[in-house]
């Protein structure tokens, strides 16, 4: 899930609608990919989100461009979520060791699968560039407004950023960039809020 934009009076449904979406799918993790909190008014929301899923399920997030504020990073620890440019996430999938991570150039063994979790979907190339499986990201929104698609991108948001779509494949390495949880303005049209469930196998 991206770009949760928590402390605008609007995010308190989008939050409820995360955590119910949560709960119903289960997963194994949670990702949170950035712009957690637009102001102070959102840190106990996230903090208390993050709580609650988290004696459920390992929750870890990085941040976005609007994450300036200090108390971002420790209302995510304070849950007992992890901040994954501390350090990366591990996790045993099958036979394969799985690492989450939020920065590049950091070498693995042979059979490790790599997540690289993104706020903003420009770093992909790099990515692939670097041995990554998989990249998560946000930050455009889908957009937000949805005239068109064409060849997988969303227009006319396309226009600004080539990566404003939803699925993007180079070589061996896959990007899906979420259309985001909320927004800072909630004007939206044909471009649904969304949270990612991906399958791992």
């Amino acid at each position: 899930a991206s770009d949760l934009h928590l402390g605008h009076p609007w995010s308190a449904r989008a939050i409820g609608q995360f955590e119910a979406s949560v709960l119903a799918a289960a997963p194994d993790l949670v990702l949170l990919g950035g712009d957690l909190a637009d102001s102070s008014r959102g840190l106990d929301p996230l903090h208390a989100c993050i709580e609650s899923l988290s004696h459920r399920t390992p929750v870890a997030a990085v941040p976005g461009n609007h994450d300036g504020l200090p108390g971002v990073r420790a209302a995510v620890l304070a849950g007992g979520g992890s901040w994954l440019p501390d350090g990366a996430l591990r996790y045993r999938l099958g036979s394969r060791t799985l690492w989450i991570e939020a920065q590049l150039g950091m070498a693995r063994g042979p059979d490790a699968w790599r997540i690289l979790c993104a706020h903003h979907p420009d770093v992909f190339p790099l990515a692939q560039a670097d041995g990554f499986s998989l990249v998560l990201a946000g930050h455009l929104h889908g957009g937000q407004c949805v005239l068109f698609e064409k060849e997988g991108r969303l227009y006319p948001g396309a226009w600004g950023s080539r990566w404003t779509g939803l699925r993007f494949r180079e070589q061996a390495c896959t990007l899906l960039v979420s259309r985001g949880a909320s927004d800072t303005l909630p004007l939206r049209w044909n471009c649904p809020r969304e949270v990612l469930l991906c399958e791992l196998s």
